[in-house]
């Protein structure tokens, strides 16, 4: 395709009012294919290529109140205006997240499941950090019976175990803390989310457990474990 006809092809998305309410199919197929292979790959290029095309919704709105033909806006920015309140209801409360769709777990490594109640004494003696399931996947409680030797607060940091990606960082740092109030012996419980994947997507991840002292000292991980997880689905 040469320049000239290049320049026609723009000249036309422009000026014919209903060629860019046409090219959000465009947009469209690419999020379906995105859903077949479940790919975010795909998923975030839909977006990209929906803005770009309000974009230049817009671009031919204005066109066409130059060309004297300013009642054809009309259809381009109301259609143009519902997809974007649709897509953005849609992306705010139930993005497709495929993090941990093509993920493998390795075998090589030791690697457990989530308990489903809470953790026995043998399993307390034997671990300092235990994983258990919550009310939804992607949620998890833990338990440590650990004795710190000063106040502070546990809080939980992971990383899924192939590319050792930071999962949730900060937030879960901040929902995961449980504080350290005296040193008597008892068992903590906290609770914290992973957000990257979907139900049912399961992968690996290298759960560590993390001391927060009170007095400003450096925080300290006191033991990791890893977990097979899955994310909550927003």
């Amino acid at each position: 395709m040469n320049l000239e006809k290049i320049k026609n092809t723009f000249y036309k998305y422009f000026k014919i009012w209903w060629i860019p309410i046409i090219c959000y199919l465009i947009p469209f197929l690419i999020f379906i294919l995105g859903l077949a292979f479940r790919s975010d790959t795909f998923v975030n290029l839909s977006l990209t290529f929906f803005f770009i095309n309000i974009l230049g919704n817009l671009i031919s709105a204005i066109v066409q109140i130059f060309i004297k033909k300013w009642y054809y806006l009309i259809p381009q920015i109301l259609i143009s205006g519902f997809l974007f309140f649709y897509v953005s209801i849609i992306f705010m409360y139930s993005p497709p997240d495929y993090y941990g769709a093509h993920k493998e777990i390795p075998e090589n490594i030791e690697i457990y499941e989530p308990i489903e109640t809470e953790p026995t004494e043998k399993e307390l003696e034997n671990f300092d950090l235990i994983l258990a399931s919550s009310f939804q996947p992607g949620i998890y409680n833990y338990y440590t019976d650990f004795q710190p030797t000063e106040i502070g607060s546990f809080y939980i940091k992971a990383f899924e175990v192939t590319s050792n990606d930071h999962l949730s960082a900060e937030r879960m740092k901040i929902r995961s803390k449980v504080k350290v109030e005296n040193l008597e012996p008892k068992l903590y419980l906290g609770e914290f989310s992973i957000y990257e994947g979907s139900w049912g997507d399961k992968y690996g991840a290298r759960i560590e457990l993390w001391f927060e002292p009170i007095n400003g000292n450096k925080d300290y991980k006191i033991t990791e474990r890893n977990y097979v997880v899955e994310g909550w689905m927003r």
